[in-house]
């Protein structure tokens, strides 16, 4: 038994310095990518088409679809990930005879390499084929790379859904800048999607369930959710986060059970699907609690959608996904169709996720209790708008803004952002 352990040491320590070396091997001096991730999402409106097409697929699951896919959009996704990642840099390039995924890396310093490079190569076929994957210097078989990654999606969700997703694939067909999926009938595979739980599961997720569910009972009571005209989301901040603070003894408890009030608070006036990131906490599952009226903060319904989903997104992403998923949202809006660019939409997003970030702090979490318990004014927690531009298509934003990165845009977020940290909520004193 003692050898036997001896040998399994031995063995991990190998394989431990095996994958390291790799690793080391693969890393090289200079980026494969360089990219701007400005210049990138300047085609953010095409993905409003992709968009379309993936919700016509859902509701459409019981049937064969066709999915097209632009070269420009998918270079918008790329450079909505690298804003919502620094590090990160991407380039896609489809032709007729494959479409290449090309991202690098950025390493902190270090003595050995500051760049992974990675690039893959898609064919045009029936399923899914790979041609190659290359980590650096390495390169790897495109099946060999495929079933691993099928493999580790599959081990990581702990069920077999990257191989279902892979045979739903039926065929792809590629040409000059763009591609063209064509997917099996997605019913099975959405409603298995569905069923998968959220994260790692534990205690800690167990005791946010069961929070969430409490204070989504206490707002469903609560005399303004009865009423059936437009209510502020003040006037459920104030109520809730009075219980909070009655339940909170220490500044960890205070963290997370400002965690369930925001839970509680999307779940409720922002959208029921929120509770998939938290657990079956409906009073009286399945049937869904909500208001009788809209809720709105400075009288309107979009800046408190803005707000709430924002600051529920923050608590289960970075903060740069966070922004970045409110700033590309704004970039698509810019079309003929939409509703235009809105640095006021984009406030609302930017105070959601800093409410989030200082009511989720341990060191700020009492703090933002005792300013918001039974306080039903707005202020306390919503910047000032006024003078902040909406509605730009996207001409008139690129004639006064040129684009998101440029001097003018920056001093606009930054103008932004310096009202909503002069709040009160996050000037604790010191």
């Amino acid at each position: 038994m003692f050898r036997l352990l001896k040998y399994l040491v031995v063995l991990l320590l190998f394989l431990t310095v095996l994958v390291v070396g790799i690793f080391l091997f693969a890393l090289e001096s200079q980026p494969l990518v360089d990219t701007s991730s400005a210049t990138q999402v300047e085609q953010a409106e095409s993905v409003k088409v992709l968009m379309g097409q993936l919700q016509d697929s859902v509701q459409h699951r019981t049937s064969k679809q066709d999915i097209t896919i632009s070269e420009a959009q998918l270079n918008s996704l790329v450079g909505f990930a690298q804003r919502a990642h620094k590090p990160f840099q991407g380039k896609t390039v489809i032709t007729a005879q494959s479409s290449q995924i090309m991202v690098s890396y950025e390493l902190p310093h270090n003595p050995v390499g500051r760049y992974i490079n990675i690039e893959a190569s898609l064919l045009p076929s029936a399923g899914v084929a790979v041609e190659y994957v290359k980590i650096g210097p390495i390169s790897i078989s495109g099946d060999f790379a495929l079933a691993s990654l099928e493999m580790l999606a599959n081990w990581y969700t702990r069920s077999d859904i990257a191989t279902q997703f892979i045979q739903r694939i039926d065929h792809i067909a590629m040409s000059d800048k763009s591609m063209v999926l064509t997917v099996l009938p997605l019913q099975t595979f959405l409603k298995n999607l569905s069923a998968l739980k959220q994260g790692g599961g534990g205690a800690k997720d167990e005791e946010l369930r069961v929070a969430t569910a409490y204070y989504l009972k206490e707002i469903s009571e609560l005399s303004i959710a009865k009423r059936y005209t437009p209510q502020s989301l003040a006037k459920y901040i104030g109520p809730v986060f009075s219980l909070a603070k009655e339940r909170s003894s220490s500044d960890e408890s205070a963290a997370l059970e400002n965690k369930a009030v925001i839970m509680a608070l999307a779940i409720y006036v922002g959208h029921h699907r929120f509770a998939n990131l938290v657990g079956d906490v409906q009073p009286n599952s399945p049937q869904i609690v909500s208001p009788n009226s809209r809720t709105v903060l400075k009288s309107r319904v979009d800046l408190n959608q803005h707000f709430i989903f924002s600051a529920a997104i923050k608590i289960f992403s970075e903060q740069g996904i966070s922004v970045a998923i409110g700033e590309f949202k704004e970039l698509m809006d810019r079309s003929h169709d939409g509703s235009g660019y809105s640095f006021i939409d984009l406030a609302a997003d930017f105070s959601g996720i800093k409410f989030a970030e200082s009511a989720t702090n341990p060191d700020s979490a009492l703090y933002v209790q005792d300013i918001l318990a039974g306080n039903l004014d707005e202020k306390a927690f919503f910047p000032n708008i006024t003078g902040l531009p909406e509605g730009l298509k996207k001409a008139e934003f690129e004639r006064r803004f040129i684009r998101v990165d440029s001097q003018k845009y920056k001093q606009m977020i930054a103008k932004i952002n310096a009202r909503i940290d002069a709040l009160q909520i996050h000037n604790q004193p010191i």
